[in-house]
């Protein structure tokens, strides 16, 4: 019976093939984001509160943060959304991939926001 069905269906049109891809073109971009990242912390002072300021006003640590930061919720939200649907029954199944959704915006609002407002002052 499954057979059939697949028979009938392209496979480019899976339902879940479009979440499958966005979460493995997330973790390959996420790769060189945070390895660069990481290149550049290494001039940081790691006592120092005006030394991580003035890192963060820099062109090259703001912009790899700017990026790392909305691309890791959005990330995180695909792979919570593949545990919710695995291991929750359908009425609850739902409400909570988009509270997931939800709480992955505000968290990229309120990270970016407060990198912007650090890198600023």
């Amino acid at each position: 019976m499954m057979v059939a069905a697949r028979k009938d269906r392209p496979s480019s049109t899976h339902p879940g093939l479009s979440h499958w891809r966005w979460q493995r073109i997330s973790a390959i971009v996420l790769v060189p984001l945070i390895l660069w990242t990481l290149w550049m912390m290494r001039s940081l002072d790691g006592g120092s509160y005006f030394s991580a300021k003035a890192w963060l006003q820099g062109i090259g640590p703001k912009t790899a943060l700017l990026l790392l930061v909305p691309l890791s919720y959005f990330h995180g939200a695909l792979g919570l959304q593949v545990i919710i649907e695995d291991y929750l029954n359908p009425p609850l199944r739902s409400p909570l991939i988009w509270l997931v959704r939800l709480a992955a915006l505000m968290f990229s609002i309120v990270t970016l926001w407060a990198i912007l407002s650090a890198a600023s002052t």
